[in-house]
């Protein structure tokens, strides 16, 4: 409990911070993402500080974990492709943020988001193209930096790729964007010592998570990963436009 005493949080908060990411972290691990979408909302209501930088850095030792522990299955290429369209995404969604708030910006991804998942269960395949991936990169740049939720763009880029593929390959591309997103936020002083704490405070969660989610690989049907990352996808989106639908009633 000193990550949680250094940390300014009472320990049955903490101890709920722990779990949650733990959950999260497990999902993620499993299907290939889920982390941020499912343990955020929670950790922002314990402290706010949480988010983003704190989520952000935990999304690290869980891909390396997942990267080195299905390597063979990296199709790094694609990771590349991928990059390569998040960075003007990152740029172009800080400079419409600044323009023009995030509400507008933020009801736009939710719906966008929720539009790509109902194309996916149509009979309209999306294919892990040089094109869609930077597309994709792109669209999860933008979303990640306007509402936080940087993950489904590339999901359902990959939904229909086998499994081992889909979680090995999010998890490079989630990895290095991390790191990425990280070293942006500290070059405009937005990563402070508290972070760090918090960081630990998390990471025992993060990696309890990891080795959760082997034995349930084992045990989750390989059919029922696409199904699961949509639905990941569209709870996602549902929370952001409910968040920001409350934000604007304020």
């Amino acid at each position: 409990m000193i990550a949680a005493d250094i940390a300014g949080i009472a320990w049955p908060l903490a101890l709920i911070a722990v779990i949650t990411i733990g959950l999260g972290a497990a999902v993620q691990a499993t299907i290939g993402l889920g982390m941020a979408v499912l343990a955020a909302p929670i950790l922002a209501l314990i402290d706010p500080e949480f988010l983003p930088v704190t989520t952000i850095v935990m999304v690290l030792p869980l891909s390396v974990g997942v990267a080195r522990r299905e390597r063979q299955h990296i199709a790094w290429n694609d990771a590349g492709i991928a990059l390569c369209g998040r960075l003007p995404g990152v740029v172009l969604g800080s400079l419409l943020l600044a323009s023009t708030g995030s509400g507008v910006v933020r009801l736009l991804v939710g719906i966008s988001v929720l539009l790509a998942v109902i194309t996916s269960v149509t009979s309209f395949r999306v294919t892990t193209s040089t094109r869609n991936l930077i597309v994709a990169g792109l669209a999860s740049g933008f979303s990640g930096t306007t509402a936080g939720i940087g993950g489904p763009p590339i999901a359902i880029a990959y939904q229909h790729e086998k499994p081992s593929t889909t979680r090995a390959t999010l998890a490079a591309f989630f990895g290095l964007g991390s790191i990425i997103s990280f070293a942006g936020l500290a070059a405009v002083g937005e990563v402070h010592q508290r972070h760090l704490a918090l960081c630990a405070l998390l990471l025992p969660g993060v990696l309890v998570g990891l080795a959760l989610s082997k034995p349930m690989i084992s045990r989750f049907p390989e059919h029922r990963v696409r199904v699961a990352l949509l639905a990941t996808c569209s709870f996602s989106a549902v929370l952001l436009l409910i968040e920001t639908a409350v934000e604007m009633l304020r």
